[in-house]
């Protein structure tokens, strides 16, 4: 059996194709985009986590890395260390990033310096992605030019043991 085409039709697929295809890889590479978002938001989150549970324990001294000088080894500067460790290919700005230590009474909790953090205390961790080189971006050329970069933020906090 033999099937005969229109001659009007040869090209519309083509042109339908042609049609579609630029919104069907926005949409594909949107979707891609937004998981890295997603991604690196519960990174920030999770490094903010396990830094403030090392910070939380007593034995955050004898476990510093390596990157932190003996001289400045305390509680906030060691946490700082692992979170930064624990975004493995991902920085956040120091300088907006902190580690707070407070006695959580409210409406306005004391903070205390990294010496006197003491048990029961809340111990802060706040992480903020940079600006400049460090900002989150969105691959996406459309989306990339219509959205502002955002800001990924990463907080957690714990009770001194």
């Amino acid at each position: 059996m033999h099937v005969r085409r229109r001659r009007k039709g040869r090209g519309q697929a083509l042109v339908e194709f042609a049609l579609v295809f630029p919104l069907f890889a926005l949409l594909l590479f949107g979707l891609i985009d937004l998981g890295r978002y997603v991604y690196v938001t519960n990174a920030f989150n999770q490094a903010a986590r396990e830094a403030a549970r090392f910070g939380s324990v007593e034995q955050y001294a004898f476990s510093c890395p390596a990157s932190v000088p003996l001289v400045s080894q305390d509680r906030f500067t060691c946490t700082k260390a692992i979170a930064q460790l624990r975004l493995s290919g991902y920085t956040f700005d120091a300088t907006a990033s902190t580690v707070t230590c407070s006695d959580g009474t409210p409406p306005t909790p004391n903070s205390r310096t990294a010496a006197k953090c003491r048990a029961n205390d809340l111990l802060l961790v706040y992480l903020t992605s940079g600006t400049g080189a460090n900002q989150f971006r969105f691959f996406t050329p459309i989306i990339g030019q219509l959205v502002a970069p955002p800001t990924i933020v990463g907080q957690a906090q714990v009770a001194v043991q």
